[in-house]
């Protein structure tokens, strides 16, 4: 009789969800696949991290470019097509992150890629300065000076054999984003053990992947039961501890230094015309200094986003690079129009405005492999979208990486030819490497700067070669490759 009773609970339970879900998934204008009872579409996309982009784009092609499915209860919208992308990215209300940015907050915090409302608005607002070009002015010998050590390395791996760029460029990385805007040093590629804060990244960042590929891992009631909580504890402790000794290694700075407040004035009227982390210290936000706790997150933001994305950047140009030797010795004659006679100093500033053709370089290599593959906006209240009708809770994920590649907006969309940028895109939108709108990239200048200079540097020392190994791409927090990114390299001298 018991068995009977929880048997009739448990069909009227599975009956209840189903009719709620499929009641639900009506209220849009949306097509997609009919949700199962109380995992909703969950079971759809359960798959090896180097199929979920795959998987992606064949639901694309089964049920349009934008579609919709749900996460257990949770609906999600995805968008494959830069005319839907334009009236999210570009929406002044859509600025509030998806539901899976909140399993980030052990790490990020409150940060400026979690947060949103009035604290959004007000950090992006204070800390915008900090990336004025005549602040980045100041970050060219700093990256110069990195980028001669990581020449350096490779001078010493240019005989032939596979290097996975990846690990390697991230040190790199590390010291531009630490010494620059963070206004100290840790000398990542001089000691490998530093290394271990890159690792504990794409620890939390495959962790994180997962529970937002597995829906039943998200909750932290089953997370906490899992192995992987042990992983997570131990990458954070790393993470945190890293950035606390950033800090307060800059603390100590400012105080032997005797600065105590931001000087407010400048020739060129910016305000706050300091290191980021300086602000962070010294400054003030709505008339109150920042907390010790808002200090970390926001470095904990910008080391991982400072570092990581840029990172891939690089990795995945030098990729693409090593498959077209006539696009280097393009990129090798412009630098030797800009340098001349004397191809071993360094840049300044205005020559790198001067790299048009290695700029379209980054922008093609960007297109088709975008450091962030996926970014998402939550729907705070029903509304209409680009013709698209979204319900209160709805996870919009705009799909940069497809969305870049349509053959729509970009002939023969799977050739690297960096000369399509030379011409105005059909969409704007329809490259979003940098996202756009109100949440576009704070640090896209910074990273470009560090773009043209590593890149640069390495096509006026060495020949990139082809390994003949195709990345296994996996959209974690950024496009990663599984089996790494692998190049050769020999000296042009």
């Amino acid at each position: 009789m018991i068995l009977f009773l929880v048997s009739v609970v448990l069909v009227l339970v599975l009956l209840v969800s189903w009719i709620s879900l499929v009641r639900e998934s009506r209220r849009f204008n949306v097509n997609g696949p009919m949700p199962l009872p109380i995992i909703g579409n969950a079971h759809m996309f359960i798959s090896k991290s180097t199929e979920f982009l795959n998987l992606l784009a064949k639901y694309s092609e089964q049920y349009g470019k934008a579609y919709r499915v749900h996460f257990l209860s949770v609906p999600y919208v995805i968008i494959c097509d830069a005319k839907y992308a334009q009236d999210v990215a570009s929406s002044q209300e859509l600025i509030f992150k998806g539901g899976p940015y909140s399993l980030m907050t052990c790490w990020l915090g409150q940060g400026l890629l979690t947060s949103a409302g009035q604290r959004w608005k007000s950090h992006r607002k204070f800390l915008t300065p900090a990336f004025h070009f005549n602040i980045l002015q100041n970050f060219l010998p700093v990256f110069c000076k990195n980028q001669r050590v990581l020449t350096e390395k490779l001078e010493d791996l240019a005989d032939g054999r596979p290097i996975d760029m990846f690990p390697i460029v991230a040190l790199a990385a590390l010291d531009n984003v630490t010494e620059s805007i963070m206004g100290t040093s840790v000398d990542a590629q001089g000691h490998e053990s530093e290394s271990a804060y890159v690792k504990s990244i794409e620890e939390m960042s495959a962790i994180l992947a997962m529970r937002i590929q597995i829906p039943i891992l998200g909750p932290d009631a089953i997370f906490n039961l899992t192995p992987m909580k042990n992983r997570q504890i131990k990458a954070l402790k790393v993470l945190h501890g890293h950035s606390t000794k950033v800090i307060e290694t800059r603390r100590q700075e400012l105080k032997k230094a005797n600065i105590t407040t931001l000087d407010t004035s400048n020739d060129t009227g910016i305000r706050n015309k300091h290191a980021f982390l300086d602000l962070l210290l010294l400054g003030e936000i709505d008339g109150k200094k920042i907390d010790d706790e808002s200090v970390r997150e926001e470095v904990d933001t910008f080391m991982f986003e400072g570092h990581d994305t840029t990172t891939s950047g690089i990795s995945y140009t030098l990729y693409c690079l090593s498959k077209r030797r006539d696009v280097q010795e393009k990129v090798y004659e412009e630098l030797k129009t800009i340098f001349g006679d004397d191809m071993e100093r360094d840049p300044t500033y205005q020559e790198l405005g001067q790299m048009k053709y290695l700029e379209l370089v980054l922008k093609e290599s960007m297109r088709l492999y975008p450091p962030v593959p996926l970014i998402e906006r939550r729907i705070t209240r029903d509304c209409e979208v680009g013709g698209l009708k979204l319900v209160k809770g709805t996870s919009v994920v705009l799909n940069i990486y497809q969305i870049q590649r349509q053959p729509d907006m970009f002939e023969d969309p799977l050739e690297f030819r960096p000369e399509r940028f030379e011409e105005a895109l059909k969409n704007p939108f329809s490259f979003l490497a940098f996202s756009a709108g109100p949440r576009n990239c704070i640090g896209q200048k910074f990273a470009m700067m560090e773009l043209k200079i590593t890149i640069s540097e390495i096509v006026k020392h060495f020949y990139i070669l082809p390994v003949d190994e195709t990345p296994q791409l996996s959209a974690d927090l950024i496009l990663r490759s599984k089996n790494g990114i692998n190049v050769k390299f020999m000296p042009r001298k």
